[in-house]
């Protein structure tokens, strides 16, 4: 004769197994799922602020030796650097001399965020909400003229823009990816555009 176990008994058993191993497979998939919302955060500030630097060299390179174009070069990024982005995120913003190859930095116009806040040359009652803290290639020293005689040639000009990502989700913290988020420097560079 056979015994067989109390049918209830056995059931409680397969019943205790499914919950352990749920348990056992619910963590590591919600990892995967927070790590995709939180890279997809990352990526869209990532090409954010790409496109924030791409948008300002152009601007910059079509206004020249306007002297307003870096008022209007970081207008342009506050605006571009905007929702998901936060723009108080924004490390600093540099106007460069490059070569074509954006490669030689021979001077820079480097802006922080923070007071005293830097004022429209063209109307000081405008202003954005950075300072200025190195003046090595003003607007005036830039060259957007065809003739090699007056300033040397077409100057190549280019933008950094340097954002702190800020964490999304609490994902570091499951991963132990420790407690600094990543800080994207983009830059972009261009020709600038020539007038006769």
């Amino acid at each position: 004769m056979r015994l067989i176990g109390h049918p209830l008994r056995s059931h409680r058993r397969s019943r205790g197994q499914a919950l352990v191993e749920f348990s056992l497979v619910l963590l590591p998939f919600m990892i995967i799922i927070v790590a995709l919302i939180e890279f997809s955060f990352l990526l869209t500030a990532k090409i954010g602020v790409t496109d924030a630097a791409q948008d300002a060299v152009q601007l910059a390179s079509e206004l020249g030796t306007d002297q307003s174009s870096d008022f209007q070069v970081l207008q342009l990024i506050q605006k571009d650097v905007s929702t998901p982005l936060n723009p108080a995120q924004i490390v600093s913003v540099e106007i460069f001399d490059s070569d074509a190859n954006g490669i030689a930095n021979t001077g820079e116009d480097k802006y922080v965020p923070g007071a005293p806040y830097y004022q429209n040359p063209s109307n000081t009652a405008q202003t954005v909400p950075f300072k200025q803290i190195s003046t090595g290639y003003l607007p005036s020293a830039r060259c957007n003229t065809v003739a090699s005689s007056v300033c040397g040639g077409v100057d190549f000009i280019g933008v950094i823009v340097t954002y702190q990502y800020a964490w999304v989700t609490p994902l570091p913290n499951l991963v132990g990816l420790g407690s600094s988020p990543p800080t994207f420097a983009q830059s972009s560079v261009s020709r600038m555009e020539p007038i006769l």
